[in-house]
């Protein structure tokens, strides 16, 4: 494992040494961020990203583009059962430095599911599709947990558009007891729909204390996921449970910089799947966030935010 010099330093058991910050404070200003972008008007035509608003490309994927096209472009894409929203905190720390890609990925948020998607290919091929109507790349992409196997396999079929890769709290060459975990939840959602699926995502992406101290990032989140179609949502996680088939052990193809982040915590992107990714990338850098669960972007953003500006260039 390669640790650049910029980047955070990592302690021999890999876990980071960046502070843990004040989320109450750092959400306060979130929530007013999405107050105002909610006032946003849609339209349906390319944008040079001064402005944040939601647009669609000619396919229906929703998207925003912020930042000048003058700097460097940054892709944000995220995970199965969220939608763009889940980046603001990091849009609001990339701004100003990078021209920032985030969008709705098939199924979810704005975008509407296509018919016939049985691979991560589909979602794949839809950020290809998004980039070049944008006439965007290379670019750094950034994937969370879905959005990391999406980005794992955009890496493979279009290595000449990628600068930089970020895989975050994600998954890779999973074992049987790895993949029971996702098995069972695929079932539950198929037979008993998201209500149970939400409430245990909770527990799951998130510390206690922090599901404590913070009910309103929690009932956003939880909304989030409820609010999913669920046959949209079934289909965008059968795809993820069975990715490792279409990806196998890629990451060994990987040639461009990349960053893997996880939590200390989270128990479905575990430090050993993200060890896994490290042995199999040519120049790969590890940290493990001690004490946090799967959604580190959401539950420590300046953590991770930290990590980002030291990694993107």
């Amino acid at each position: 494992m390669e640790h650049g010099s910029n980047l955070p330093q990592v302690e021999s058991n890999h876990r980071s040494l960046v502070q843990p910050c004040n989320l109450d404070d750092n959400w306060t200003h979130v929530e007013s961020f999405l107050t105002t972008a909610a006032r946003l008007t849609h339209c349906s035509c390319p944008t040079n990203g001064l402005r944040r608003m939601t647009r669609f490309s000619p396919d229906g994927t929703a998207y925003r583009l912020e930042g000048s096209a003058q700097l460097p472009p940054v892709v944000l894409c995220h995970g199965v059962g969220l939608d763009l929203h889940m980046w603001e905190a990091q849009v609001n720390a990339l701004w100003g430095r990078f021209q920032i890609l985030r969008y709705d990925m098939l199924g979810h948020g704005e975008t509407p599911a296509q018919p016939g998607v049985t691979g991560i290919g589909a979602f794949s091929q839809q950020l290809f599709n998004l980039l070049k109507y944008l006439e965007m790349g290379p670019v750094s992409l950034v994937g969370f947990s879905m959005g990391g196997v999406t980005a794992q396999h955009f890496a493979l079929q279009h290595p000449t558009l990628l600068r930089q890769l970020v895989l975050m709290n994600t998954v890779y060459r999973r074992t049987a007891d790895e993949l029971a975990g996702v098995r069972a939840r695929l079932e539950l959602t198929d037979k008993e729909g998201l209500t149970p699926i939400a409430d245990a995502a909770v527990r799951r992406w998130f510390e206690p204390t922090f599901v404590e101290k913070n009910p309103q990032i929690i009932a956003t989140i939880r909304r989030r996921l409820l609010s999913n179609d669920v046959g949209g949502y079934l289909t965008a996680y059968r795809v993820f449970v069975n990715a490792d088939d279409e990806i196998g052990d890629g990451l060994n193809q990987v040639t461009c910089p990349t960053l893997v982040l996880t939590g200390e915590l989270d128990s479905g992107s575990t430090p050993q799947i993200a060890q896994r990714m490290i042995t199999d990338l040519k120049t790969g850098q590890l940290i493990v966030f001690e004490g946090l669960r799967h959604m580190a972007p959401v539950e420590d953003p300046d953590r991770i935010n930290t990590a980002l500006l030291s990694f993107l260039k």
